[in-house]
């Protein structure tokens, strides 16, 4: 039965069920079909979308998130961040797409998509027996995975906004918009992103930038090679080679995938690096950080700490403002460490506190 004797009703059926790409097609197969297409075209286009790249809330945040200031009068990046970011908290679960967002959206989704393609030699790097392709359920975890990624990596690892914030964001600065932009995410979402991005900086030391002691470990003829033969495969050790990757880590995920697959060889990564400047400044990766500070906060909020704690930081933020900025960085970490301490330290001074109340004990 030739698929132009079927119905406009079941031709909808099979729009609303295709890929974007096999939607496209299906539209250009004959007058009946293109007419069909037509008619819906919008809602069937995202649909289409929604089929091949989604989560569509999260594809459009990194869209807006790129996209460039028109405005032809002079704004501070405070300013501009603050607006973008309040445009991106803004999206609702079913935003409303113009073509010009969608064709964006089809550039960032095949990223995304060859990123599900690639994800399993990263995720079952060891025990590859059980490697396997993934589920529809768990593309659709690893691409809002990839699209948080890569949406603060365009607002916050830029040049313009690490030379206006080097530093990372303080427990104590719930204003803070890298602060703001994860809140916006739930726990499970946070996880799922400090998963992934576990085995991209993986990825990173192991086959992209290892250091000396990683290629001596997978290859056991190495032991034997004289330190200049070495210098040209390894990136070195120590403190130099953990900054280096923490400014690898900066990279937008389309970067890191053209090093994957465009590269081989050390010089051709050196050249790459030194084609995006990546070390702007030797800032470090922020994104780590803040999901860990996120997900800490989120604990001490469901034992009921979080609001005092918070308001002492706060506190203790706008007193030490005068003091220099190493010296901040020093108070707010052993403040930090024992107003939000380990389960364990916290079920210890629980404890403690629980003996003295209860007074001592006749024998």
């Amino acid at each position: 039965m030739s698929i132009t004797n079927l119905s406009t009703e079941i031709l909808q059926k099979i729009y609303d069920n295709a890929e974007l790409q096999d939607l496209l097609a299906l539209a250009r197969t004959c007058r009946r079909t293109y007419r069909v297409f037509l008619g819906r075209r919008m809602h069937l286009l995202t649909r289409g979308l929604h089929n091949s790249y989604s989560p569509l809330p999260s594809l459009l945040k990194l869209v807006l998130s790129n996209e460039p200031d028109k405005s032809r009068k002079p704004i501070g990046t405070e300013i501009r961040i603050n607006v973008l970011l309040s445009r991106i908290i803004q999206v609702g679960p079913n935003p409303k797409l113009t073509l010009e967002q969608m064709k964006k959206m089809v550039l960032y989704g095949k990223i995304a998509e060859r990123w599900t393609e690639l994800y399993p030699r990263l995720r079952w790097r060891v025990g590859s027996d059980n490697r396997r392709l993934l589920h529809p359920h768990e593309k659709e975890r690893l691409r809002r995975a990839i699209y948080h990624h890569w949406t603060y990596t365009s607002l916050f690892h830029s040049r313009t906004y690490t030379s206006y914030s080097p530093y990372p964001p303080s427990p104590a600065a719930l204003d803070d918009p890298r602060h703001r932009l994860l809140r916006t995410y739930s726990t499970t979402e946070q996880i799922q992103l400090s998963e992934y991005l576990a085995h991209l900086e993986q990825l990173v030391e192991s086959d992209l930038y290892p250091s000396n002691s990683i290629v001596r470990s997978q290859d056991p003829y190495s032991h034997s090679l004289p330190p200049r033969a070495l210098a040209k495969i390894a990136w070195g050790e120590g403190n130099e080679y953990r900054r280096l990757v923490r400014d690898i880590m900066k990279l937008s995920p389309a970067d890191i995938l053209h090093l994957v697959e465009n590269t081989s060889t050390k010089t051709e990564r050196m050249d790459f690096l030194y084609a995006k400047e990546a070390c702007f400044g030797d800032v470090p990766a922020t994104m780590k950080y803040c999901t860990v500070l996120g997900c800490e906060v989120r604990r001490c909020m469901g034992s009921g700490t979080t609001s005092g704690c918070v308001l002492i930081l706060g506190f203790i933020r706008f007193y030490l403002d005068g003091i220099p900025k190493y010296i901040q960085k020093l108070l707010f970490a052993q403040i930090h460490s024992y107003l939000f301490p380990p389960p364990s330290i916290h079920l210890c001074r629980v404890r403690r506190l629980h003996s003295r109340q209860a007074g001592p004990t006749n024998s």
